[in-house]
């Protein structure tokens, strides 16, 4: 009998997995939930927001479905200033049609984002988001931001309350209470003339105005009186330089035709004959070489 009803246990939990799954005590006291369709992507980037209720004992383990042409890019928790870390996490892998992941929670507060694919059809966009219900949630809420260049939008269950924020628009619904494994699904579907996304679209503006005083601003207007100055400076430096070696360069040449003249003058002057036979003798001679007579020189 025991052998019976273990079986019909176990055939109870195959049949219905995601009643099994959400059945857990934690409770969560607010998840918001954020659609950016077209944002930075041409897909949806979804943001879950969540706070666990004040009678969770932390650390604890939370997991979270997402569906399977789903992209998690970050899970993190809120620290207690408001910033956010990354959080520990184990996964996603493939569980039936679904994709779970496993956080370790050390404070309340959290959040997780995945990219999820639209469906095109010309200009018109579908998008089908859905919580399935895996803990319970007092205020469930949902906020939808609207692509750029869209000319229509609608969302079944309607969404009705429309905000600005940073000259964007959202439309946001009011909170519900879901109980653990009861599920929210919002359609969306909207027309959009281009494939601008939001975030390219968007420009960065100065905070005050630009010019040359601006602090971190390089202005060619500032620096000119320098630039012309080392200019002038590098001139008479080189124009020095040129003409002390102009000098060396000059005088070189003067000393190198004197050294010239005086070697000729000295050979002119050590021109000598012979008294007998009119010889031409060399400056070295002391007898011609023709007749041996002895050779006169005006110092003797």
């Amino acid at each position: 009998m025991r052998k019976w009803i273990l079986i019909l246990i176990l055939g109870i939990f195959l049949a219905f997995p995601s009643s099994a799954f959400a059945q857990t005590s934690i409770t969560l006291t607010s998840m918001n939930v954020q659609l950016w369709p077209e944002f930075d992507q041409p897909s949806v980037l979804v943001i879950t927001d969540f706070t666990a209720a004040a009678s969770t004992k932390f650390p604890v383990d939370m997991s979270f479905r997402i569906p399977l042409d789903a992209n998690l890019i970050a899970v993190a928790t809120y620290t207690a200033d408001g910033s956010l870390m990354n959080a520990v996490f184990e996964g996603p892998t493939v569980q039936g049609e679904w994709q779970v992941f496993t956080v370790t929670l050390e404070a309340a507060s959290a959040r997780f984002e995945y990219y999820q694919p639209i469906t095109f059809s010309g200009n018109q966009r579908v998008f089908s988001y859905l919580w399935n219900g895996d803990y319970a949630v007092s205020a469930f809420n949902m906020r939808v931001l609207e692509p750029a260049d869209t000319t229509s939008l609608t969302t079944v269950p309607k969404l009705s309350s429309i905000s600005q924020t940073d000259g964007l628009k959202y439309f946001e619904g009011k909170p519900v209470k879901l109980k653990s494994g009861e599920q929210y699904a919002l359609n969306l579907q909207y027309t959009k003339t281009t494939d601008t996304l939001i975030k390219s679209s968007q420009t960065v503006q100065p905070s005050a105005p630009v010019d040359e005083n601006t602090p971190g601003r390089v202005s060619l207007n500032n620096y000119l009186p320098y630039i012309i100055g080392g200019v002038g400076v590098l001139l008479i430096v080189g124009g020095f330089v040129y003409y002390l070696r102009s000098g060396r360069n000059s005088s070189k040449r003067a000393r190198r035709r004197a050294h010239t003249i005086n070697v000729e003058n000295e050979e002119a002057d050590e021109e000598l004959y012979c008294p007998q036979c009119g010889t031409r003798a060399k400056s070295n001679d002391r007898f011609c070489r023709v007749c041996g007579a002895r050779i006169r020189r005006q110092e003797e």
